[in-house]
């Protein structure tokens, strides 16, 4: 392998280790439990101190009433979600701590976490 092939392969190798390393560091693991009456067809999720919903985090997937969904999300300090139905009817769930692993949503913007 020349020299030039083997420098582009140790910076390929190189950015592909710290990009793992910057995403593993910058996710965390999120149960969320639909306990509402309705089946929960997109999940957006923002920094608490946001004014904008980011991408719909179960895009293609239906969470039913009494199921849960593990999800990785990215770590914030605070942060709220927005839960739509089939039918496009919407709930929020506002001011979960950064460090909350689970959230029960109970309906009409009741929920709780830990």
């Amino acid at each position: 392998m020349s020299v030039w092939k083997r420098a582009v392969a140790t910076s390929l190798a190189c950015l592909i280790v710290f990009a793992l390393s910057q995403t593993g560091a910058q996710a965390a693991s999120l149960k969320i439990i639909n306990r509402t009456a309705s089946e929960i067809h997109a999940i957006y999720i923002s920094d608490s101190g946001s004014n904008d919903w980011e991408e719909n985090i179960i895009d293609g997937y239906m969470l039913p009433s009494r199921r849960q969904v593990d999800i990785q999300i990215p770590k914030y300090k605070n942060f709220d979600l927005r839960v739509e139905d089939n039918r496009g009817n919407s709930e929020d769930y506002t001011g979960f701590p950064g460090n909350t692993r689970q959230i029960t949503l109970q309906g009409g913007g009741d929920s709780e976490y830990r």
